[in-house]
């Protein structure tokens, strides 16, 4: 059984100096001339030259409609140009944050709050005058200072009760667990290991006394990941759980029960929801495989046909009154993913945010025609958008994942109640506004069986009732766009947004609207160079650009090549493989680094075109750290400042 609260590091670009000092406004100047002035309205001004007793200088201390109905007879020479997709709605995002104070205004008696929060955005940030704060039901508003456009001020509610207890928490969780290091990741990569660091609570005290300024430097609210356990909390592949005999079922030896809450058969089902939308589940899942056997257009490109999804999936999968048996369905559960890390920011836009996305993975099963199965290059994603919002809701969401890291794999428990966890996205009518009521944000694949070279491709339900629909996959444009002026263009007149990660990639782009997103995303080829790359464009752009499509992040962008020769994944384009049904799953070392499920680090990874910079990724570590912070503090204490520095994950993977 573990002990204390749980605890994380955020992911965002304000990095601090070991021991940095806690600052009030007053020792030698005040960084934030606007914060300081709206706060000194109030408290009167500090300065250097007050007596001790009236400068907080408080320095961290440190521990140690129904489903298209096609012709199955010519369904192969079809060719189909498949509806437009809706457009892509992102959720709004804070800049990065390069300081941040909160002035205790607890006398003075402010209906809007007791709290003076202000932010200092990083330079080249592009925002509106007025930032709303959503803290689940109560909008409080920062406004830009006259002075500092990159400065905002705002009256907040805050709990420095409750502050000063959760920083007492985290100091005893530090000390317990002999965690001495805050590690801090850009985007992907971990860019910094900085010494923990704490306020000490006479000089809080004193601040709200005050009504002094108080700096929060992420080193004071930033949290060792030691107590999030990846394998029952982040990536569950234990046979225990996808050899479920009462939730999954395996085509091989017809083992498990077909209806199980995380077979292929109930996801479609529920995903088809017939009783809404009148759809047969089994023909809703076959005109979604027949797609491959369709030669089609997605936004001018064709997406040519992969026929041998005939004779390696549905030409030996049963049927019952000419219709599939889901009940055998050759799909192989291989994990149960939580992509909490996906979240939107839970306070920032006046929406809530949302709890990010939970993923179940299959690999697709061959039966050979011998009787007998092997695995396939086959993997197919169910990809949820989990159905909540607001900060509470989110980190109570989260609490029920870690919950499970108190449950032993394989006892009767831990099932049931991850079950309860994947009821609340996989299940029909899971979001009512959705299309069909279901959750699915995207479903897709990965895989070079039906034909070379490997092609990934993205499925949407984009109509009330209708089927899944062949779309444009996610921030990748058409591999013809690779190295080409429009694409050197698109980085260039979009670098900020890219370093930043809040770009989205637009279905067509200069000039002349020319068609630049794709439906056929393809790796080609094994090899480091062989990533997206631009003539005349920074290379961190360039890389993070790269990174942030399906074929960068399943190829030489992250892939471990040589590190070392032996590593099983090296030569997949899969961050999870297809499995026997006696084995796990390998993970790649772009998930594990050089460690292991049970204790992930990151890989020293060089750049693939110039061999510089080198990057260091471990993205499960880095899943840990962001669970563990959003897990431990609450939304009217340190939650907000983390919330505020929170940088979400703009990444389809």
């Amino acid at each position: 059984m573990r002990k204390g609260p749980v605890w994380f590091f955020s992911a965002h670009r304000a990095l601090v100096p070991v021991g940095i000092f806690l600052l009030a406004c007053g020792l030698g100047g005040c960084d934030l001339p606007g914060a300081a002035g709206a706060a000194n309205s109030t408290a009167g001004s500090l300065s250097a030259a007050s007596s001790s007793t009236d400068i907080v200088a408080i320095e961290a201390s440190h521990p140690r409609g129904t489903a298209a109905r096609f012709d199955a007879s010519n369904a192969s020479t079809a060719s189909i140009s498949t509806q437009k997709e809706p457009a892509v709605q992102e959720e709004p995002q804070l800049p990065p944050v390069d300081d941040l104070l909160i002035t205790p205004m607890e006398g003075a008696g402010d209906p809007a709050g007791n709290a003076l929060l202000s932010v200092h955005f990083a330079k080249g940030s592009e925002i509106a005058d007025e930032i709303p704060l959503l803290v689940d039901k109560k909008t409080f508003v920062l406004k830009r200072d006259q002075k500092d456009t990159l400065l905002f001020n705002g009256m907040v509610d805050f709990d420095f009760d409750l502050f000063l207890q959760e920083q007492a928490d985290r100091r005893k969780l530090i000390e317990e667990t002999k965690s001495t290091t805050s590690v801090t990741f850009d985007k992907r990569a971990l860019v910094s290991e900085d010494r923990f660091e704490f306020l000490d609570p006479d000089a809080v005290q004193l601040a709200r006394v005050k009504s002094i300024p108080i700096r929060i430097p992420i080193s004071t609210i930033s949290m060792p990941p030691i107590a999030v356990d990846p394998t029952r909390e982040l990536m569950i592949t234990d046979l225990s759980v996808v050899n479920d005999p009462t939730r999954t079922f395996d085509i091989c030896g017809n083992v498990g029960n077909p209806n199980g809450a995380w077979t292929f058969k109930t996801l479609m089902t529920e995903m088809a929801n017939q009783p809404v939308t009148g759809i047969d589940p089994a023909i809703f899942v076959e005109s979604w495989l027949q797609t491959w056997n369709l030669n089609n257009t997605i936004n001018t490109f064709p997406v040519p046909a992969r026929t041998n999804i005939g004779p390696l999936v549905l030409n030996s999968w049963p049927r019952i009154g000419g219709k599939l048996d889901l009940n055998r369905s050759p799909f192989r559960l291989l994990a149960i993913v939580n992509r909490v890390d996906l979240r939107a920011n839970p306070v920032y836009g006046g929406s809530g945010g949302n709890a990010g996305e939970g993923r179940l993975v299959f690999g697709v099963v061959n039966r050979n025609s011998n009787g007998g199965c092997s695995t396939m290059r086959f993997t197919v994603i169910f990809e949820y958008g989990v159905p909540i919002r607001g900060c509470t809701a989110t980190k109570t969401y989260a609490q029920q994942w870690v919950n499970l890291g108190n449950i032993a794999l394989g006892s009767a428990a831990f099932n049931p109640a991850l079950q309860a966890i994947t009821d609340q996205f996989t299940k029909a009518n899971a979001a009512p506004t959705k299309p069909h009521g279901s959750a699915i944000n995207q479903v897709r694949t990965d895989e070079n069986a039906l034909a070379n070279p490997w092609e990934l491709r993205e499925f949407h339900l984009v109509a009330a009732s209708g089927p899944l629909t062949l779309v444009s996959t996610k921030q990748t444009p058409h591999h013809t766009r690779n190295n080409s002026a429009q694409l050197a263009n698109y980085i260039n007149s979009n670098s900020a947004a890219i370093l930043n990660s809040t770009y989205v990639v637009p279905q067509t782009w200069v000039p002349g609207g020319s068609p630049f997103l794709t439906g056929s995303n393809f790796n080609l080829s094994i090899a480091d160079p062989a990533v997206w790359k631009a003539p005349a464009v920074g290379n961190q752009e360039r890389h993070l650009f790269s990174l942030g499509t399906c074929n960068g992040c399943h190829g030489g962008e992250a892939r471990a090549n040589g590190n070392p020769v032996s590593f099983a994944n090296e030569t997949s384009f899969t961050h999870i493989t297809e499995r026997m049904p006696t084995a796990q799953s390998v993970l790649s070392k772009f998930l594990l680094g050089s460690g292991s499920l049970a204790v992930p680090t990151t890989f020293p990874k060089n750049d693939p075109i110039n061999g510089i910079p080198q990057r260091n990724f471990g993205d499960l570590f880095r899943r840990q750290q962001d669970m563990a912070n959003l897990i431990n503090n609450s939304c009217q204490a340190t939650a907000l400042l983390q919330a505020v520095q929170f940088q979400p994950l703009r990444m389809a993977h």
